[in-house]
């Protein structure tokens, strides 16, 4: 019995690990992973070994820095495949994306944070960058803020307690009683907008996808360059949004209106 809950301790630690690297997304060392976490320096070590061995990290020769290994990326695909609504909207981003030559994402909500599933490029040269299975902040981010918008209002409230409203740009909305209010006004409109509200240069419009039971599940954006993506053109931009993120909710079984 003593042994199992060795055991289990061991995983738990090796999962706070994990997230611990996941969310810093860079390099990190035994000493630093081990005061973030109050985990014993040579536990830290051990475990990172063991993980090392089966592909999960990796060790920088020079710095002797260790970061997520290869092996995460098939658990993340896996995962993502997993996810059985993409086959369906699929094809209704890349007409989207062709129709606008503009990039396309479409995101589901993890931990406060939006994960980037699906997406589409544009075509241009200077273009939105972005990663499937990449995780952005929610309250920043279009995509964020229609999922925050239309979702439960007591799972939205534990998200801001939990995660804040940190301030990425001087557009970012920090207050939350401001935010709030943003938020019913995106309800009304039926879309939202990131004006250069987590990174500077870039905008993008976005509207909630909703599974058949009418809960928001993910969100459809359309993100650009402010020079193309200008405050005159997102009204149009929002209309083909809505119209998309309409139409892969209906394929999901949903009746109303977003």
């Amino acid at each position: 019995m003593g042994e199992d809950k060795n055991n289990l301790k061991s995983v738990d630690k090796a999962f706070r690990i994990i997230e611990l690297m996941a969310q810093e997304s860079r390099p990190m060392g035994v000493t630093e992973i081990s005061k973030k976490l109050n985990i014993n320096k040579s536990t830290v070590h051990a475990t990172l070994n063991t993980l090392i061995g089966r592909g999960y990290f990796e060790q920088d020769a020079e710095g002797g820095k260790y970061k997520l290994g290869i092996a995460f990326t098939f658990i993340a695909n896996a995962s993502l495949n997993g996810i059985d609504f993409r086959s369906k909207a699929k094809p209704i981003i890349k007409r989207l994306s062709q129709q606008i030559n503009e990039t396309v994402h479409m995101v589901i909500m993890r931990q406060g944070k939006v994960v980037y599933i699906e997406k589409q490029e544009s075509i241009q040269s200077m273009r939105i960058h972005t990663e499937i299975g990449k995780s952005q902040p929610s309250h920043c981010t279009g995509v964020g803020k229609a999922i925050l918008a239309w979702m439960d209002a007591e799972e939205r409230e534990q998200i801001i307690r939990e995660y804040g409203l940190p301030k990425y740009t001087i557009n970012t909305i920090t207050d939350e009683e401001v935010f709030n209010q943003h938020l019913e006004d995106i309800r009304k409109k039926g879309y939202a907008i990131d004006d250069e509200e987590n990174e500077e240069g870039l905008r993008c419009v976005a509207a909630p996808i909703m599974d058949h039971s009418g809960k928001v599940i993910a969100a459809i954006s359309i993100a650009g360059p402010t020079t193309r993506m200008t405050l005159n053109s997102l009204k149009k931009m929002a209309e083909l949004a809505v119209a998309a993120g309409l139409e892969i909710s209906k394929e999901l079984g949903f009746k109303g209106q977003a």
